[in-house]
């Protein structure tokens, strides 16, 4: 149960900071800053792509073990 407590938050935190990044990509491509831009775009990928492995890995981890899957309430 702690790994899908762990899991679930920890996919939560990084959807927030994708959506704070690609905020901050719009803002920096906006006003001319491609290299923020592009750190701001990479950062939310990044924080995308290991929310989903994060969960992805725990559910199938859960399913291996016939436990209940992660969820945050």
């Amino acid at each position: 149960m702690k790994l899908n407590l762990f899991a679930a938050w920890f996919g939560f935190g990084m959807i927030l900071i994708a959506v704070v990044s690609l905020g901050s990509f719009l803002v920096a491509a906006g006003s001319g800053h491609g290299g923020w831009a592009i750190i701001a775009g990479s950062v939310g990928v990044v924080a995308v792509a290991l929310a989903m492995a994060t969960i992805g890995g725990t559910v199938r981890h859960d399913h291996k073990t016939h436990q209940e899957t992660p969820h945050l309430f």
